[in-house]
């Protein structure tokens, strides 16, 4: 006999490809203020190290308490790893965990859990690491700390042998050697009658052959034989099978062995073709023919002919090849030359080829001289291109003159003249043709903007052109108004600005032959059309000699000249002299045109004290910006920084035209204070809290508040004076109440004896008349926290409403909880047993919760529980024969209020499937329950199924979308959607996304030809329908310049499927960090 591996092997089930929290516990048995208990299990299912290096594990929900993970921490595959925070680190109902990665991405988040047995019991996954984003993942049950959950092990069949078997060829020649070949897919051994290795039989039958050859596997378990196809061996025409078997496992080919025959092969035509370098000329343009042929015939020339439009031949010869081609030039006639089709014919011994191309007439303009140049608006440091053409006589060569026509020895303020324009001299050569070209370099300095006078002369006739140099050439728009003014700004600041700078354009300007230039005459009015207005003293008037009597009011009037490119400028004074707050309106005319703009002139002072934060919420090592305005002459001012454990810091900042500007970094990391009170208790205190800035001059004062969070963008700064809750919602009768909160803290100076104010935390009931069951004064932490820890004893508080108000100062708020009783008193109630189970029904392989307690408050040393199963033809024999028990007995141990739980785990088996009953003996009372063990359902048909893949920093990802089978289920892809996130904000606009389909097609992209370039959101739709590969698709897409780009793409129809393809994702970027994540959902065949 030989052995064959057919045994069943455990494998471990692998759930997720990443970090996941694999047990919490948010309420260990203890007081969890008065030490640090609470814990959180991770666990690493992949096969590789992670670095947890600033990871986080928050609270989300009232507390929202974060812990970093230290630096350097990194967790095995298959580690766990248990971390401890902060006393209070999660409240005992309705918290979630979440476990963030270094870039603030939730990596896992648990489902809302709640916790109030206080007992060392913990949530945890079923197996570990078993996340199908479910409830059901999760169990509540004994707490595994730092060891397995439990592992999901599935069945799984061993590999069977198999072996495989071909030949090169599948016919051959006699003479010839067939080559016989394959491999096995492992070793095998007989152990019986003695052990040896199993043989590879080899069976070869054709046309009366048959031969059986036996072979090894080598040690790469491959095997290799010959047959020599001689007629004298054996071997005659036909068809010949081959059959190999291995430990059972079987193969088999085939192959012909026949005479050989001799192919005839067609020889292929050569090929000749003939182009041209252009398809249209000009007469007196040399065409350039070349034609090119696979076969080159010795000493044979191509014969061809050039034939105008009315079929006369121009030009014929001969061409003989030069490394397979033929090239010669032909000139177009400038005498009479005869426009249209020419065709060209060449002739190479039995081929021959036509090619056309066309003389159009040379269309000039009416002018002596064209002037051309590349473009009209150019950037400083552009080369600029300057063509033309003489269109009447030929001479050979023109003058040119390139002015710069800015004026640089006039202006005034800061537009003081200096420096010479640019100008260029030179003599450009004309071609045969009439055309000329010639370029230059604008210069890159900034007195090299304006305009560009270009003129182009001689004695034929002369022509002008003006272009302009400007600093954003692609942004700049022409001005086509006849006349046309701007402001270099729309509002000035009497404090910030100093000068309003007034341009413009005259389209065409009126040259004189005086040599005289018009100028351009400028005015302001205000909003309501009154002319701005100044006093001035008439000519030979002595103002002083007349006692100041005498002077005049005139408008105040500009002029500018403008530049003989027609551009002009002129700038005045922001002065409290000339303007007042408001708008004014610019009237310019230059002749007859006229041209109005408009500007407004502000006072940033006028409102008083200005201070204020760049934003309220910060996280940490993030920069705090201030800003403020001072209406005094103060020059410098005091800025004081409290921080949540009371420790001050004093700055300053200097006042520059009464503004200032002062900036601060938060904690780059989390940190703990220890703070000594007056009672000798030792408190610890976080830099996550509530910061003050105090600022002040000798004259004014302001008080700011900002926050420093661990999650700024989902935190926020309480605008209400005090604010106070539970811990949770819902407590039991001897359970410890929970009461935190926060208040804006009243300033009381820092001189002198300062008491503190003290918040009072009264508990009341809830029905009238309110009676105060529990009161406690407490002193805020530096940061304005707050909390306490009261009783509730379970004779004193009852089932029902309770409040709680706290005070302080002035301000008050309250909150309300309830309680949980199931104890009853008096000396009449009975004493009865409370028992129960977590369902009434279970499944093979499932846990069983018994719980219980007495109604009353009574000492209790055990329970005594056993568990049986049901027979239909038992015959119940009574406790005083049988015994109160009929199965195994377990005595468990009460809590301090007498309850108690216990775990039974069902066989997973067939036969678990009946009734059972649980007796529970307390002394005092024997009771028993029933649950039914009924067969699991089928698991339901599989419908959807969705496949993704996380943190994929590549630039270009490959997203397969192809038909699958799971479970003998056809899969057909339906939606492939997915998101990129670029952490770094000032990176968002350098970090792009493209999706593209296998064919080539841009689906969406920032590219010209993509079919989606900006959000898809718009009134009354969310998607944009594109046509891709013939098929109509909904594609969804947030846009672009966002910190995170989101798309989905899915078939317009909803019963239609995406075609098998790869999609192509091209993460745009050049060294910034970005994540993306993609996932595809299949959908089943109906």
């Amino acid at each position: 006999m030989f052995l064959l591996a057919g045994v069943i092997v455990p494998v471990y089930a692998q759930t997720d490809q990443t970090v996941v929290i694999n047990e919490v516990d948010i309420n260990p048995p203890g007081d969890d203020s008065k030490s640090i208990s609470e814990w959180v299990e991770l666990y690493n299912p992949t096969d590789s190290t992670i670095d947890l290096s600033g990871w986080k594990i928050a609270s989300t929900t009232v507390l929202k308490k974060t812990m970093t993970i230290p630096s350097g921490t990194t967790i095995n595959p298959g580690q766990f790893l248990t971390f401890s925070y902060q006393s209070v680190w999660f409240t005992d109902s309705s918290e979630s965990v979440e476990l963030r990665d270094e870039n603030g991405v939730v990596i896992d988040k648990t489902p809302v859990l709640s916790d109030i047995q206080n007992d060392f019991k913990s949530w945890q996954r079923i197996y570990d690491g078993y996340d199908f984003d479910s409830y059901d993942d999760w169990k509540f049950v004994t707490s595994t700390s730092g060891s397995t959950n439990g592992k999901l092990i599935q069945e799984q069949k061993a590999e069977e042998t198999t072996v495989t078997v071909s030949s090169p060829k599948s016919s051959y020649s006699f003479g010839e050697t067939v080559i016989i070949q394959g491999s096995v897919s492992k070793k095998v051994f007989i152990e019986k009658p003695f052990f040896q290795p199993e043989v590879i039989t080899v069976k070869i039958t054709g046309p009366n052959f048959d031969r059986t050859l036996t072979l090894y596997p080598d040690l790469k378990l491959n095997y290799k034989t010959t047959l020599s196809l001689h007629q004298v061996l054996g071997i005659n025409e036909g068809n010949y099978d081959v059959n190999v078997s291995y430990a059972g496992a079987t193969a088999s080919t085939s192959f012909s062995v026949g005479f050989e025959i001799t192919e005839q092969q067609s020889k292929q035509d050569g090929y000749l073709s003939l182009v041209t370098n252009k398809s249209q000329y000009l007469p007196g343009e040399l065409v350039s023919i070349m034609g090119t042929t696979t076969e080159i015939i010795p000493l044979q020339g191509m014969k061809f002919t050039v034939t105008d439009s009315s079929d006369n031949v121009v030009y014929n010869g001969n061409l003989f090849p030069v490394d397979g081609q033929f090239k010669t030039n032909v000139f177009i006639s400038t005498v009479n030359p005869v426009y249209g089709t020419y065709q060209i014919i060449g002739e190479y011994f039995d081929k021959s080829v036509i090619a056309t191309f066309e003389v159009v007439e040379d269309v000039k303009e009416t002018v002596p001289i064209s002037l051309w140049t590349d473009k009209e608006v150019y950037g400083l440091g552009e080369v600029v291109t300057i063509t033309g053409r003489l269109n009447d006589v030929w001479i050979p060569a023109l003058d040119l003159e390139i002015v710069q026509t800015k004026s640089l020895s006039l202006g005034t303020g800061s537009k003081v003249g200096g420096g010479s324009v640019l100008k260029i001299l030179d003599v450009v050569r004309i071609d045969g043709n009439g055309k000329f070209q010639y370029s230059f370099t604008i210069p890159n300095e900034n007195m090299r903007l304006g305009d560009y006078k270009i003129k182009v002369s001689k004695d034929v006739g002369s022509v002008k052109k003006t272009i302009k140099a400007v600093v954003d050439p692609e942004n700049f728009v022409q001005i086509t108004e006849p006349l046309a003014i701007t402001t270099n700004k729309l509002v000035y600041d009497f404090n910030l600005d100093k000068e309003l700078v007034i341009s413009g354009k005259i389209k065409n300007l009126v040259e004189r032959t005086s040599f005289e230039i018009p100028t351009v005459l400028i005015s302001i009015k205000t909003e309501d059309g009154k002319p701005l207005s100044i006093f001035g003293v008439p000519g030979g008037v002595n103002q002083g000699a007349t006692g100041g009597k005498g002077s005049v009011v005139a408008d105040y009037q500009l002029t500018a000249i403008p530049e003989a490119g027609g551009t002009f400028e002129v700038a005045t004074d922001i002065s409290r002299l000339i303007f007042s707050e408001g708008t004014y309106i610019i009237t310019a005319q230059y002749l007859d045109l006229l041209a109005t703009a408009t500007f407004e002139v502000v006072d940033d002072l006028a409102g008083g004290l200005t201070i204020s934060l760049d934003k309220e919420v910060y996280g940490l090592g993030e920069k705090v910006s201030l800003n403020g305005i001072i209406p005094t002459s103060d020059r410098a001012v005091t800025i004081s920084v409290t921080r949540p454990d009371g420790t001050t810091t004093t700055y300053g900042a200097p006042i520059d035209n009464q503004r200032f500007s002062w900036s601060w970094t938060t904690p780059v990391s989390e940190r703990y204070q220890t703070i000594k009170g007056d009672d000798s208790r030792s408190t610890s205190s976080s830099n996550f809290g509530l910061y003050k800035i105090n600022i002040g001059t000798d004259s004014y004062g302001e008080t700011l508040f900002f926050k420093v969070s661990a999650d700024p963008a989902n935190d926020s700064i309480s605008k209400t004076p005090i604010f106070v809750t539970t811990g949770k919602p819902l407590y039991q009768a001897g359970e410890k109440l929970k009461v935190v909160g926060n208040v804006i803290q009243r300033i009381q100076g820092d001189e002198g004896l300062v008491v503190p104010d003290r918040v009072t935390i009264q508990i009341l009931d809830g029905v009238f008349p309110y009676k105060i069951i529990h009161e406690s004064a407490v002193y805020p932490k530096p940061g304005g926290e707050f909390s306490s820890l009261f009783e509730l004893p379970a004779t004193v508080f009852s089932e029902g409403f309770y409040s709680v108000k706290a005070v302080y100062s002035t301000a008050r708020a309250t909150a309300t909880f309830s309680v949980a009783n199931d104890f009853t008193f008096g000396i009449d109630d009975p004493v009865s047993l409370l028992v129960s189970t977590d369902k009434p029904e279970y499944h093979p392989g499932d846990t069983v919760i018994i719980s219980g307690k007495p109604n009353k408050l009574i000492y209790l040393e055990t329970y005594d529980v056993s568990i049986i199963k049901k027979s239909d033809t038992e015959i119940t024999c009574g406790s005083f024969i049988c015994g109160v028990h009929a199965g195994a007995v377990k005595s468990i141990r009460p809590s301090p209020s007498g309850s108690f739980t216990h775990e039974y785990k069902i066989p997973n088996t067939a036969s678990a499937i009946g009734k059972y009953e649980v007796t529970i003996d307390a002394d005092f009372e024997t009771k028993h329950i029933r649950f039914n063990v009924v067969e699991k359902p089928p698991t339901p048909k599989l419908e959807t199924v969705i496949e993704k893949e996380n943190r994929i920093a590549d630039n270009i990802i490959s997203v397969s979308a192809q038909e699958k089978t799971v479970d003998d289920v056809t899969l057909l892809p339906r939606v492939v959607s997915g998101s990129l996130l670029t952490p770094l904000r000032s990176d968002i606009s350098d970090v792009n996304l493209k999706i593209s389909s296998s064919s080539g097609i841009c689906v969406i992209g920032p590219d010209a030809d993509c079919l989606v370039s900006e959000s898809t959101r718009k009134p009354g739709q969310i998607y944009d329908v594109v046509e891709v590969d013939g098929m109509s698709l909904n594609v969804r897409y947030s846009g672009p310049d966002v910190r995170l780009e989101k798309f989905s793409i899915l078939p317009e129809s909803s019963e239609d499927f995406l075609l098998d393809s790869d999609w192509n994702v091209e993460i745009i970027k050049d060294d910034q960090v970005s994540r993306f994540y993609y996932k595809v959902t299949y959908k089943t065949v109906e």
